[in-house]
C-alpha cells in the first residue's frame, strides 16, 4: 500500500472536517455517523480511518490547528498583561464564532474549555513570573473556567458586547481596577 502524500492527507482532513461541520448545522453531534461524514465529504471510509480514530479526533485536529493559530497571536506583551490576554481571547472567538456556537449548540462546549484548559497548561505566559508551578495550575484554571463562561454567555448573546467590553469585566471579576 502506498502512504499517503501530506498534500492529499491535508486536503483529506480538511474535507472532512468541513463535512462534520456541515453536518452538525442540522444534526446533533452524536447522531452523526461514519458513514455520514465520509459521503458528506466524498471520500471512502478508508480515508477517514487513514486520518482519524473518531469523530472527536476530527474536533480534536480542529482544535488543534485553532489553538495554533490562537497562539500565534500572542505577543509577550499579551503574554504579560491579563488584560491584553482576555482582549486577546475574546477577539480570537469572534472570528471563530461559527466554530464555537456549533460546538455550543451540539453540547461539546466542553471539549472547547478541556483542550484550551491543556493549552494553557503548556502555554509560556510571564503573567506570574513570581507563582510556583502549583499555583499557575490553579491560577489558569480559574482563569480557563471565567474566560469560557463568559465565552458561553457571549454566544447565548448572540456576541452583543465588544471583545474590550468583555476583557473589562473579566478584569473586575479578578479583582483588578478597570481600565480606565
Amino acid at each position: 500500500m502506498k502512504p499517503m502524500n501530506a498534500s492529499y492527507k491535508n486536503l483529506s482532513c480538511q474535507l472532512i472536517t468541513e463535512a462534520l461541520f456541515r453536518l452538525m448545522e442540522t444534526e446533533a453531534y452524536e447522531d452523526i455517523t461514519i458513514s455520514q461524514i465520509t459521503q458528506e465529504a466524498c471520500v471512502a471510509r478508508r480515508t477517514f480511518y487513514l486520518n482519524f480514530n473518531s469523530k472527536e479526533d476530527i474536533l480534536t485536529g480542529h482544535f488543534d490547528t485553532l489553538i495554533q493559530e490562537y497562539d500565534a497571536g500572542v505577543t509577550p506583551e499579551i503574554s504579560a498583561s491579563i488584560e491584553l490576554q482576555a482582549i486577546h481571547f475574546f477577539t480570537f472567538w469572534k472570528m471563530h464564532r461559527e466554530y464555537a456556537s456549533l460546538l455550543a449548540k451540539n453540547g461539546m462546549f466542553h471539549f472547547l474549555i478541556r483542550r484550551f484548559h491543556l493549552y494553557l497548561d503548556h502555554a509560556s505566559y510571564k503573567t506570574f513570573p513570581d507563582v510556583s508551578d502549583t499555583e499557575k495550575t490553579y491560577i489558569y484554571s480559574y482563569f480557563a473556567g471565567g474566560l469560557w463562561m463568559m465565552l458561553l454567555a457571549w454566544l447565548q448573546r448572540d456576541f452583543r458586547e465588544s471583545p474590550r467590553q468583555l476583557a473589562d469585566i473579566f478584569i473586575v471579576m479578578i479583582g483588578k481596577s478597570k481600565p480606565q
